[in-house]
């Protein structure tokens, strides 16, 4: 027959190991956790990042198509985002329909050139823009 004290000793190992269970499944939910917030945090940096780069090429298209058609072509480096802007401007040929060529038409393209953990990564931008002859 079993006395009190063995009862107690048995129902006090139970305990212990019900809370071992306990810690190990809350330090196994909560490794799960961090990992997922990880991987939204690196998401979000890296649409911000593509955000911050589609934006920059949007003002590059704008600044540069207000200037002479000579002057639209250029290559400027951000030193803080270590991010290459390139502008270079082409003809562009397109006809009406009927077979005319539509005339002063040109393609203005701005490049953002990076480095990311997948290698060289380049986005571009481009505006087709009307420049009458001179």
């Amino acid at each position: 027959m079993q006395t009190n004290g063995q009862t107690q000793t048995r129902r006090g190992g139970y305990a212990l190991l019900d809370v071992v269970l306990a810690v190990a499944l809350f330090a196994i939910t909560v490794t799960g956790l961090l990992r997922v917030l990880n991987g939204v945090a690196e998401t979000s940096s890296g649409f911000a990042r593509d955000r911050f780069i589609q934006q920059q090429l949007e003002a590059l298209l704008a600044e540069k198509r207000r200037v002479g058609l000579d002057l639209m072509a250029g290559e400027v480096v951000d030193e803080i985002s270590a991010i290459s802007y390139r502008t270079y401007v082409e003809p562009f040929e397109i006809d009406n329909g009927e077979g005319n060529e539509l005339g002063d038409l040109y393609k203005l393209t701005a490049e953002a050139t990076f480095l990311d953990e997948g290698g060289e990564q380049i986005e571009k931008a481009e505006l087709i823009i009307h420049v009458a002859d001179k």
